[in-house]
């Protein structure tokens, strides 16, 4: 006897009944397609005109119209095919964005796209809330790693994307659903948005304290002595402690900071022994001397970890002066600008882009910085505050997504 999976949804509005139908995405679609790069490519680009719309602008399942770049009137109606309309469904179909999609806002005024990102424009009785909603689920995900094409599996092409298949139900059952999930989706932008407006508060925060346009009074309301030009050699001691081959093994990473590396990484890449490998004390200070991402250059990172711990030997390990002032360099240094300006002019690249400095020399530099302690401890407590709320904020963010992921797998089929 043949046991088939039930089409019925675990989790439903109690006015429908019924099991939902297997329909392809080319039978919902009146249209399924891409752009692509305007001749000329980057040079054509301009500040203003028509929004040209990129995989990197479809994350988190909205259209990020934030850091669009623009094409003229002219390009765009050499593009007449491509043209974005409101409502179209987008799905990015290459590259390490694959299957992230998005629903084009009522109020979108108009735009284009290049060949990484398809158009699906549905038919009238197909919500393409309900259809992106079904793309970013995990069963969706799955479907797009399975049609993927090319011996690499290097991305989806336009008659893969018609054959992807999902169990739907009624139009009025999708449009019941989407409306419930769109009060969720409300949420998640809110709290994703206030996280955004207090992270960039604290850098603008981080400006002001450091072009003095910010001054902490001490207990008696009197200002504090005067910043002072400061080489790291003066702030910072290599204390050169090495692991007792019994500490957990950690990395750096430049947004979840000193991390225990199989968390991070999913399993530990130390060697055999860790005898050789650099001790990491509560506050340590630690500069990675390895590109990642927005620093080329590396990136300095305190630990916040309650114990010690061991990193690579090629990481460079310092005490600060106060665990405060460690706190206030770590929060320097996380802007990227910051970064590249202290270590650019004491670098050497090396073959095959490799960091040559040595920590004497990274520490060789100077910075204005506060002198007095109690100075560095109220600006890191101020700043410790403002983590403090960012990080509830994410708390937040990720139970609402983490919710609605739950959700997903419930009321889909």
């Amino acid at each position: 006897m043949t046991v088939t999976a039930s089409k019925i949804p675990a989790l439903r509005f109690p006015e429908f009944e019924g099991e939902w139908e297997e329909k392809k995405l080319g039978v919902c679609a009146i249209k399924i397609g891409s752009g692509s790069t305007p001749k000329g490519g980057e040079s054509v680009y301009q500040k203003v005109g028509i929004p040209f719309i990129r995989s990197q602008n479809i994350n988190n399942d909205r259209l990020d119209l934030s850091r669009v770049t623009f094409i003229s009137e002219e390009i765009n109606a050499q593009m007449s095919g491509t043209i974005v309309q409101p409502l179209d469904l987008l799905l990015n179909i290459t590259g390490a964005s694959i299957g992230r999609s998005c629903v084009v806002p009522k109020f979108f005024e108009g735009g284009n796209v290049n060949q990484h990102v398809c158009i699906v424009r549905l038919k009238k009785n197909y919500s393409p809330f309900f259809i992106q909603a079904k793309l970013s689920s995990f069963a969706g995900q799955k479907a797009i790693i399975r049609n993927q094409v090319g011996g690499s599996r290097e991305g989806l092409n336009f008659q893969s994307v018609r054959l992807l298949k999902f169990d739907l139900p009624s139009f009025l059952e999708q449009q019941k659903i989407t409306a419930f999930l769109s009060t969720i989706d409300t949420r998640i932008h809110q709290f994703s948005r206030k996280k955004a407006l207090l992270e960039q508060y604290k850098k603008g925060v981080m400006q002001q304290i450091f072009s003095q346009k910010i001054r902490f009074k001490d207990h008696d309301g009197k200002a504090f002595p005067a910043w002072e030009y400061r080489r790291l050699s003066s702030v910072l001691n290599e204390h050169g402690l090495k692991s007792k081959d019994v500490e957990e093994v950690y990395s750096v990473s430049v947004h979840k900071g000193v991390i225990n590396q199989k968390e991070h990484l999913g399993r530990s890449f130390a060697a055999a022994t860790t005898s050789h490998y650099n001790l990491v004390k509560p506050h340590d200070i630690i500069y990675t001397k390895s590109p990642t991402g927005d620093f080329p250059l590396g990136i300095i990172k305190q630990s916040r970890v309650d114990r010690n711990v061991i990193v690579s030997p090629l990481y460079g390990v310092f005490t600060p002066e106060t665990p405060a002032l460690g706190y206030i360099l770590n929060d320097y240094f996380a802007s990227s600008i910051n970064t590249h300006n202290y270590l650019q002019s004491i670098i050497q690249k090396g073959a095959k882009n490799t960091i040559n400095i040595t920590n004497k020399t990274f520490l060789s530099k100077s910075l204005r910085l506060p002198v007095s302690k109690e100075e560095q401890q109220k600006i890191a407590a101020f700043l410790s505050t403002l983590d403090r709320q960012i990080n509830l904020v994410s708390q937040q963010l990720k139970r609402m997504q983490t919710f609605k992921k739950g959700l997903l797998q419930q009321m889909f089929v």
